[in-house]
């Protein structure tokens, strides 16, 4: 069946370090669709002491979505740092082009709506990766077909809850 098709996919993540500092991090990431995750090991409360990004820009507001999604932490539902340490994900999702998103995540512009790690300079000081599966590796000539993306992006939260800089 295609979901468990999908579902066994989700463990050939390819990874590649970022660097919050440092533009052109992400020329190895292919410029084709699928899924991907953000992995760090920044504490829990670096996270949520972050300031909001200024008024009138796309840009995520860090701690007001972990704020967001207090219940689900409440409840074990969302994906928190272990308690003894190491690099857990903060963010997951689909794109249509994995390049552009990960350059998003720590350089886009205000008028994209993205973390803009880079903006947040202590979070340099700590480990992220860029995770990413193409739609052609598990469904080869899906051409990144949105409805692959979404249920893709649905089933990895399923299996593996829910990340805490993610709103929808």
């Amino acid at each position: 069946m295609a979901i468990s098709q999908l579902q066994s996919a989700f463990t050939r993540f390819s990874r590649v370090p970022m660097s919050l500092s440092t533009a052109g991090w992400w020329k190895d990431v292919p410029g084709a669709p699928g899924w991907y995750f953000i992995e760090t090991d920044t504490p829990l409360p670096i996270l949520e002491q972050l300031p909001a990004p200024p008024q009138g820009t796309k840009l995520y507001d860090i701690s007001e979505r972990i704020r967001y999604n207090n219940w689900l932490r409440q409840n074990g539902l969302a994906i928190l740092p272990s308690p003894s340490g190491g690099s857990f994900v903060v963010y997951a999702g689909e794109q249509l082009n994995l390049r552009n998103r990960a350059r998003e995540h720590t350089h886009g512009n205000s008028g994209t709506a993205c973390l803009r790690l880079s903006t947040y300079p202590q979070l340099a000081n700590y480990a992220w990766s860029f995770c990413y599966l193409t739609c052609d590796s598990v469904f080869p000539g899906s051409n990144g077909d949105k409805a692959l993306r979404a249920l893709g992006e649905q089933t990895w939260r399923g299996l593996h809850g829910w990340p805490l800089l993610c709103k929808e």
